[in-house]
């Protein structure tokens, strides 16, 4: 056999096929008996080209190589499922000459071609295998259905994304369902413009749900829902729109107007004689104020998570599967003592929040609290009972912010409420311009 007919891996050269776009497809070249062949991966693992790195012939696959996989676990892995593409598809082509060679015969280009789309499982042009979506609301269908099956995980903790989620996912289908119907109009991607955005904000200042008016953050939690399934559509090639990317589509913010409960207020509430069902809501809650824990895992606490030797909890959070280790204040080792060391019974979340809101009201967290906020298109001002706004999540903020008060290190809470930055943490933080110059006002700088 003449040396033109020995192949080695070296021979396989993978490369992009169009490198002055924006996104190509990858190529594999090698020379077959003085004939190049040709073959490029399926459509799915089409690559940005700023991705592609020029000397290594394979994708970026560390922030040190490329600035964008900073922070992006899911960009990282899917440069990934690039890599391990191109090595599967080496190893296959490598397999399918070596088994021609061991018969003493040497493959046509169109025979290696035909050979590898087999032993890869590839019928044709996957573009044609896709499914096909008439319109946008097919595709969040879709979309929904990939994350029921798991196809689609939260990026940060890799976990499934919860029922949570998911209603808000159909929430958001079924207001764009009433959009669609009341402007006579089929929701295509190509129709998701920034035009789009403002008539959907604009059709939800005219709509009114069970609770009143849409405010901002639902108007902005139904555009950032649209923005993330868009950017799975353009990822996985069934839309070449990218207006959702773009600045004049940004998520609709305000800042919420939440409250906490005071060291005060909670020690009144803490007072209360209540019989045993209430007493478990009220007592639920306590635990949670005084441990920062979300509801979810407050309901998953049990003894084995308890270190009465170290005076410590420690689990994995079901939100964002964190580690969190919290030392336990007196509070929450008298209630958990009333109970033989079992955390209370919790109910469900709806039924807990209306509890407690009678119970607050019982311990007199009745002061007046006025603000302003946009609902319906226009900046209202509101006046409420502090009791009317209490859920379960006011504990989460009350622990943040009782203990930024008596000056427990930011970085400490953050590690028992298992937040990753500042920023998402300091929202919790809820004291009042008033509060935070008694905080600092015998700081050295101020005397």
């Amino acid at each position: 056999m003449s040396n033109k007919n020995i192949f080695t891996r070296s021979q396989i050269k993978f490369s992009l096929k169009n490198a002055t776009e924006e996104f190509s497809l990858i190529r594999l070249r090698m020379t077959v008996n003085g004939v190049r062949f040709s073959y490029c991966l399926p459509a799915d693992y089409k690559i940005k080209t700023d991705y592609w790195d020029k000397d290594a012939k394979r994708a970026f696959e560390t922030a040190k190589q490329h600035k964008d996989l900073k922070g992006n676990p899911r960009l990282v892995v899917s440069l990934q499922n690039i890599n391990r593409e191109i090595e599967k598809t080496a190893s296959a082509l490598i397999d399918i000459i070596e088994t021609y060679r061991s018969q003493n015969i040497t493959p046509t280009a169109s025979i290696l071609q035909d050979e590898l789309r087999k032993q890869l499982k590839y019928k044709g042009k996957q573009e044609e295998e896709k499914p096909f979506f008439p319109d946008f609301m097919s595709y969040i269908d879709y979309y929904i259905d990939l994350c029921k099956q798991g196809k689609i995980l939260n990026i940060d903790s890799s976990t499934r994304i919860s029922e949570g989620t998911l209603a808000t996912y159909k929430s958001t289908k079924n207001i764009l369902k009433k959009y669609a119907a009341a402007r006579n109009v089929v929701l295509s991607f190509d129709s998701i413009t920034g035009e789009f955005r403002k008539d959907f904000i604009n059709f939800l200042y005219e709509t009114k749900h069970n609770k009143g008016e849409y405010k901002a953050n639902s108007i902005g939690k139904f555009i950032k829902i649209i923005k993330v399934i868009m950017g799975h559509a353009l990822e996985n090639n069934f839309t070449t729109n990218k207006s959702s990317l773009k600045r004049d589509f940004r998520v609709l913010r305000e800042d919420a107007n939440t409250i906490y409960l005071s060291e005060k207020e909670l020690d009144a509430l803490y007072a209360l004689e209540l019989p045993p069902n209430q007493a478990e809501v009220r007592d639920c809650f306590l635990i949670a104020c005084d441990t920062g824990l979300r509801y979810s895992d407050i309901s998953a606490l049990s003894r084995r998570h308890i270190n009465m030797e170290t005076k410590m909890i420690t689990l994995i959070t079901y939100k964002t599967n964190t580690k969190v280790v919290i030392p336990m204040r007196k509070r929450v080792r008298e209630i958990l003592k009333k109970y033989n060391w079992r955390p209370p019974q919790t109910q469900c979340n709806q039924a807990t929040n209306r509890m407690l809101k009678k119970l607050c009201e019982q311990a007199g967290i009745t002061e007046l609290i006025s603000y302003t906020e946009m609902a319906g298109g226009t900046r209202k001002e509101c006046t409420f009972r502090k009791f009317e706004k209490v859920t379960t999540h006011t504990a989460r903020r009350s622990f943040a912010t009782n203990a930024f008060m008596q000056k427990v290190s930011p970085l400490s809470i953050m590690a028992m409420t298992g937040h990753k930055t500042e920023t998402s943490f300091m929202k919790y933080i809820r004291i009042s311009k008033e509060e935070n110059a008694q905080l600092i006002q015998d700081h050295k700088f101020f005397e």
